[in-house]
């Protein structure tokens, strides 16, 4: 049987809720078993692990259980309830190391075939999730996160990303006009999603490379846009007002897959 929960680690871990807190400790937040499974797979950097006695009953929660080799505590629903932010809380939550690098880092420990996506104001949290998940699907090596996007760690954007953080080098950078400058210096071809440029059907990418997605409502920023090699567009069927644009995930699915040799 676990040791119950501590007062201290619950406040620690609740704090791992908010920003702040997730900055403050460089950890975050795995919730559930599906996710919890998808880390231990990816031999994720864990650090302990909450559970609740009615989730102690399930084989399944149990089998991961019996996989992890970090401190793992027991508590009731109404404190694990404090230690997420959904509503029905799915018994079982851990805590792992957030795995940011510095994006000055990035260009060398990646191969000459390296893809990197950079992500320019993508502010909702489930979208840059889904781009996580995108990128670590189809084989990207990073992805890198610029001003005005959502924070790569945030539980919204772990819960969307479906374990694809272990797979890929994350970073966040302020200036992703420099980052691209570096990259352009290593060689890299720099692509970005501009509703002006070529379609990507005809779009042939080389590697290493760089792919930017921006927002929805502004788009690319002028520091980004600018530093282009080629922008892609992706052309939708003419007069259709109702549907000005893609959604950026599916844009960016679209994008991606082409970019992957797809």
């Amino acid at each position: 049987m676990p040791d119950p929960l501590s007062n201290r680690r619950r406040k620690t871990i609740s704090a791992l809720t908010r920003r702040r807190g997730r900055r403050q400790h460089n950890q975050t937040l795995v919730e559930g078993p599906r996710a919890l499974r998808s880390a231990l797979d990816a031999d994720a950097p864990l650090v302990d692990c909450v559970v609740t006695h009615a989730a102690l009953d399930n084989p399944d929660v149990q089998a991961l259980l019996d996989r992890l080799s970090v401190p793992v505590a027991v508590t009731d629903v109404d404190t694990m309830e404090e230690l997420t932010d959904v509503r029905t809380p799915q018994g079982i939550v851990a805590v792992v190391e957030r795995r940011l690098i510095d994006p000055e880092a990035l260009p060398d420990p990646l191969e000459d075939t390296a893809t990197l996506l950079l992500l320019d104001g993508v502010q909702d949290p489930g979208n840059v999730g889904t781009l996580v998940r995108t990128a670590a699907w189809f084989g990207a090596s990073a992805v890198v996160a610029g001003p005005g996007t959502a924070g790569l760690y945030g539980p919204k954007v772990m819960r969307a990303a479906a374990g694809g953080h272990w797979t890929l080098a994350l970073a966040r950078t302020d200036t992703p006009g420099a980052l691209l400058d570096q990259l352009r210096q290593t060689g890299w071809g720099l692509y970005g999603a501009d509703l002006q440029g070529v379609r990507a059907d005809e779009w042939t990418p080389r590697r290493p490379s760089a792919l930017v997605l921006g927002s929805e409502a502004h788009g690319l920023s002028p520091a980004v846009l600018d530093r282009l090699d080629i922008p892609v567009s992706i052309p939708g069927v003419p007069d259709r007002p109702a549907a000005e644009s893609l959604n950026v995930a599916v844009a960016g699915g679209i994008l991606i897959y082409e970019w992957m040799g797809g």
